[in-house]
C-alpha cells in the first residue's frame, strides 16, 4: 500500500498519524483521515501530497505557536486580498473585513494564527517576505552573477522569515546564529546575506510596505576583527617565481596547453584571468594590447607586451578561429569565458599542495611583488596591473604615465626558466 493511502470501498483516502505530543490540541485525534473522491490509485497518489503537506504544517503550527503558512494560506489571504480591491466603496470594505474576521476565527479554530495571518495579508497590514524580491531585482545594475546571488539570498530569508512582521532584531540575531553554527556558513558569506537583506528592506521602506522606524539588520553579525590570525591565514598568498613554474610545467605535462598559455599570459602581464580570457584580437598590437573588458574603471588600462610573452601572443592572435585571443573558450550562464579553465586551475594548484589561499589571482601578486623587489614605483605597477590609486596626485590629477615607462618596468619581471627547455615550452606554449 502506498504510503499515506488507504483505500475503502473502492474510494482512495489520504492519511496520516498524529504525533502524540499534539494530540490534545486535535480533541485526542489519532489520525488525519480524508476522502481523495477517486477511485483511480494514480489520481490519489498525486492529491495525497497536498493534503499531507498540510497536515504536517498544522502539526508544526501547533508545537512551535506559529502559524502554518500553507498554499492554502496563501491562495485564502490572495483571494481575500482581490475581493478587498474589488470593493466599489470604503463601506463596501469595512463590510467585507467585517466578515473576514468572522471567516479568519474559523481557520484560527482549526490552525491557531493562520486565520490572523490570512487576514493581515489581506489586509496589507502585513507582507510576504518574498513578495517584493523579482521587483526589487529589477532595480538594480549588478552583474547577472550577483543579482542571482542576492536572489538566492534574499529566498533564504523569505524561508526563514515568511511574514514581514516576523522580521525582528532579536529573531535576526537567532538566524545569523543559526546561520554559522548550524548552517556552517563563514560571517563573510553572511554579511553578504545580511547586506542583501538590508537593500531589500530598505526597498520595502520606501514602497511603505513595513515600518521605517526600525532597523532588524542593525548589528546583526560580529563585527570583522582587524588583523586577526584567522583573516591573515585566509589572505591570498603569493607564488614565488619557483611556484610559477611549477605550475607552468604541471599544465603542460597534463597536455593542457590552453591552461599554460592562460599561466603564462597571466606570469607576464599581472592581468586577471577574466581580463585574459576576454581579450580579443583586435586589441593587440605589436607591443601592447588594451583592455577595455575590466571589473574598475583602473583595470580599462593599456599593457606592454613582455619580450619572452610577444611570440606566444602573436601566434595565438593569428591562429585564432573566434576573435579571441585565448580561442576556444565557452561561455557560461554570466559570459564569462573563464570559468572553465579557472576552476581547472584550481584543480591543478590542489593537486601540486597549493592550499584555497592560493588562486590564479596570485600570480597578480607575483608580478607586483617581482615590480616591487625591482625597484618600481607604486603608481607605475598600478597602471600596469590595474589598481586603484587612491592618492589624489597619482588617482585623481595625473594624465598617466609614458609607455615607455611601463614597457621598462614590466621587463623586469623574469623566473627560473633556463636553456633549451626554456625555450621548447613557450614555443608549444605558442602554438595552440
Amino acid at each position: 500500500m502506498p504510503k499515506h493511502l488507504e483505500q475503502r470501498r473502492r474510494r482512495w483516502y489520504a492519511t496520516l498519524d498524529i504525533p502524540k505530543d499534539v494530540r490534545p490540541a486535535y480533541k485526542g485525534k489519532a489520525r488525519f483521515v480524508q476522502s481523495l473522491k477517486t477511485e483511480s490509485i494514480t489520481v490519489a497518489e498525486r492529491r495525497a501530497p497536498v493534503l499531507v503537506a498540510r497536515w504536517k504544517a498544522e502539526i508544526h503550527a501547533v508545537r512551535t505557536g506559529e502559524p502554518a503558512h500553507t498554499d492554502e494560506l496563501r491562495e485564502t489571504a490572495q483571494s481575500w486580498r482581490e475581493m478587498l480591491d474589488a470593493a466599489p466603496d470604503q463601506d463596501a470594505v469595512d463590510t467585507y473585513e467585517m466578515i473576514l474576521q468572522d471567516k479568519a476565527e474559523e481557520i484560527d479554530a482549526r490552525n491557531p494564527g493562520a486565520g490572523l495571518e490570512a487576514f493581515k495579508l489581506a489586509t496589507r497590514q502585513w507582507i510576504e517576505t518574498g513578495e517584493k524580491i523579482e521587483e526589487w531585482l529589477s532595480t538594480l545594475d549588478n552583474e547577472p552573477k550577483s543579482i542571482d546571488m542576492k536572489r538566492s539570498d534574499l529566498h533564504r530569508f523569505a524561508k526563514r522569515f515568511n511574514v514581514s512582521h516576523k522580521v525582528e532584531k532579536r529573531k535576526v540575531q537567532k538566524w545569523v546564529l543559526d546561520l554559522q553554527t548550524k548552517d556552517g556558513l563563514k560571517l563573510s558569506t553572511i554579511r553578504r546575506i545580511i547586506s542583501a537583506c538590508r537593500g531589500y528592506w530598505d526597498y520595502l521602506q520606501r514602497k511603505e510596505l513595513v515600518s521605517d522606524d526600525r532597523d532588524p539588520f542593525r548589528d546583526a553579525v560580529p563585527k570583522q576583527k582587524k588583523n586577526s590570525k584567522a583573516t591573515f591565514q585566509e589572505k591570498r598568498r603569493t607564488f614565488s617565481p619557483e611556484a610559477v613554474v611549477s605550475l607552468l610545467q604541471a599544465a603542460q605535462d597534463k597536455g593542457d596547453h590552453e591552461l599554460g598559455r592562460l599561466i603564462w599570459a597571466g606570469m607576464w602581464t599581472g592581468c586577471r584571468i577574466e581580463e585574459l580570457c576576454a581579450l580579443r584580437v583586435e586589441d593587440v598590437q605589436e607591443d601592447r594590447f588594451v583592455l577595455t573588458d575590466a571589473k574598475s574603471e583602473a583595470g580599462l588600462r593599456e599593457v606592454p607586451i613582455h619580450s619572452q610573452l610577444r611570440p606566444a601572443l602573436q601566434r595565438m592572435c593569428a591562429t585564432s578561429k573566434d576573435g579571441y585571443v585565448f580561442s576556444g573558450l565557452t561561455f557560461n550562464k554570466y559570459q564569462d569565458r573563464s570559468n572553465a579553465v579557472g576552476k581547472r586551475f584550481g584543480r591543478l594548484k590542489t593537486a601540486l599542495g597549493f592550499d584555497k589561499t592560493y588562486v590564479y589571482h596570485s600570480l597578480r601578486k607575483t608580478v607586483a611583488t617581482q615590480l616591487d623587489a625591482a625597484g618600481v614605483s607604486e603608481a607605475v605597477s598600478a597602471r600596469i596591473v590595474g589598481h586603484d590609486l587612491k592618492t589624489m596626485t597619482y588617482g585623481l590629477y595625473s594624465g598617466g604615465i609614458p609607455f615607455e615607462k611601463k614597457r621598462d618596468a614590466l621587463e623586469a619581471l623574469s623566473y627560473p626558466l633556463e636553456g633549451d627547455s626554456h625555450t621548447a615550452l613557450w614555443e608549444q606554449l605558442g602554438n595552440p
